[in-house]
């Protein structure tokens, strides 16, 4: 590609990066978007630093607490790193594709469908730990893609980094080499590269850069790995539940754009390049549609594969006529609507509190402040679910421990790695809680407890998104919790 070219729209990617940070901002505030549980959870690992977490690695946590640090506690303090990550990705998207075709159009082309994809875009919105392994699993895609097919071998180091970063982030980037080795080894032309030490040293680095996770780890029960490990599907088989993953991914990534990526994506490409992204990508997608048959995926998990296919459908958009370039905006268009429903379902006669990722990030706030109100100052506050614990945590008007016990079949979480709430004797507490029965237990673990009124949380546009159940209890005195066996 002319290097003037791509100097004049380091300008634009920098507005686009900036704009999609203001943009983020203001639709989250607009839409009434408090924090997700997801997104407290990390807030409270940013609390407590360490090498590595539960279910996670250490990054996005890391990143919270600068952010806080730098500008104090808030919504968009926690998410401001996950904004801009959105944007580094688009970014990415964009030089890869042009060195992909070698086309500045078909990279913009790359970059817009990356931009308005629904699945994306909403999980830009958040501080997700899936920005975070779209970046590092672009790069890395990337850099594989220049060391072994523009013959660039210093580009495994940035193989190595980026997928030792993002196992900092997120360990199912672990899938990219692991593919992606099995394709070097099967392939004549490229199991050469084996044989290249920049190869051998990138994957160093990679082991180096996990390195803190790993010890982690290690003095930890290898409790990250056993967790994903509880991950592997233990279901009953069942074929639908893989079509039913499929359908999801068409409809998060856009129906009608789908329906025209089709034709150009089913073509056996040509370039040897290009069918590295192809075929991979498609080994990726039979990867989670066979998982799916043992047991149920999230509609995120299976994400990352589809970025080298957005890459390969926008090479062939600036050969089409400028019909079906208009049909394609329409396309895209719709895509819009579909993020704008989500965002603002009342507007479009949809019950918000049917949408399950967006009930989970509503109505949180006020609810919390008005438990708060009713129970007056205590020690601590007890719950018998991780979901509620990190939303408690934030917004609770004082910064007080939460501690998460009373179900013996749930499993574990980062809570349990944590000082216990053993610590909490003689102490006063409020206990929190979705069902209006509460844990036998209580009643043995506190020296009296009264119930108070329920909260029903309601969002802006007067939905029930969730009632909350709680009781202060007085004077702890420590039991033994039945411990979960599940991770």
């Amino acid at each position: 590609m002319n290097a003037t070219l791509l100097r004049s729209d380091r300008f634009l990617l920098c507005v686009l990066v900036l704009c999609g940070v203001l943009l983020n901002a203001w639709l989250t505030s607009a839409a009434g978007f408090d924090l997700h549980y997801d997104e407290a959870q990390y807030w409270e690992w940013a609390q407590q630093l360490d090498w590595g977490y539960y279910s996670k690695g250490p990054l996005v946590a890391w990143l919270i607490a600068l952010s806080v640090y730098l500008f104090g506690d808030g919504e968009w303090q926690v998410r401001l790193f996950g904004w801009i990550a959105h944007g580094v990705f688009l970014v990415l998207i964009f030089f890869f594709a042009c060195d992909v075709w070698n086309n500045r159009a078909a990279a913009w082309w790359a970059t817009l469908l990356a931009a308005t994809t629904p699945l994306f875009f909403t999980l830009g919105l958040v501080m997700t730990t899936d920005n975070y392994l779209f970046v590092f699993w672009t790069w890395a895609l990337w850099a594989m893609y220049r060391a072994l097919f523009m013959a660039r071998p210093g580009a495994w180091y940035e193989v190595g980094a980026a997928v030792g970063l993002g196992a900092l982030t997120k360990l199912s980037i672990g899938l990219l080499p692991a593919f992606a080795g099995l394709w070097v080894l099967t392939r004549a032309d490229l199991r050469s590269q084996l044989k290249n030490p920049a190869l051998w040293g990138g994957l160093l680095l990679m082991l180096l850069v996990m390195s803190p996770m790993l010890y982690w780890n290690a003095t930890h029960n290898w409790v990250m790995f056993r967790h994903e490990l509880g991950h592997v599907g233990n279901d009953t088989f069942s074929v639908a539940r893989g079509f039913e993953l499929l359908a999801s991914q068409v409809l998060v990534f856009s129906p009608l754009v789908v329906l025209l990526a089709v034709g150009p994506l089913v073509r056996w490409p040509k370039d040897s390049g290009r069918m590295f992204l192809w075929g991979l990508s498609l080994l990726w997608i039979a990867f989670f549609f066979f998982k799916a048959l043992g047991g149920k995926l999230q509609i995120n998990w299976p994400a990352p594969s589809f970025i080298g296919l957005v890459i390969l459908f926008a090479g062939h958009i600036p050969l089409w006529s400028n019909a079906k370039r208009r049909g394609l905006m329409v396309a895209m268009a719709t895509s819009g609507l579909l993020i704008a429903a989500l965002c603002f379902p009342a507007s479009f006669g949809i019950n918000g509190a049917s949408i399950a990722p967006i009930r989970k990030m509503k109505a949180w706030r006020a609810p919390v402040a008005q438990l708060y109100q009713q129970s007056g100052d205590v020690d601590f506050i007890f719950v018998s679910d991780y979901v509620l614990a990190g939303d408690l945590a934030f917004y609770w008007p004082k910064r007080v421990p939460v501690y998460i016990e009373g179900d013996p079949e749930r499993r574990m979480n980062q809570h349990d790695l944590w000082p216990s709430i053993a610590r909490e004797q003689g102490r006063s507490a409020v206990f929190v809680h979705y069902a209006p029965e509460r844990p036998a237990e209580l009643t043995r673990a506190f020296a009296s407890c009264h119930e108070l009124a329920p909260v029903r949380a309601l969002d802006k546009d007067g939905v029930l998104v969730r009632t909350l159940y709680a009781s202060r209890c007085e004077n702890y005195q420590h039991i033994n919790w039945q411990v979960s066996p599940n991770y």
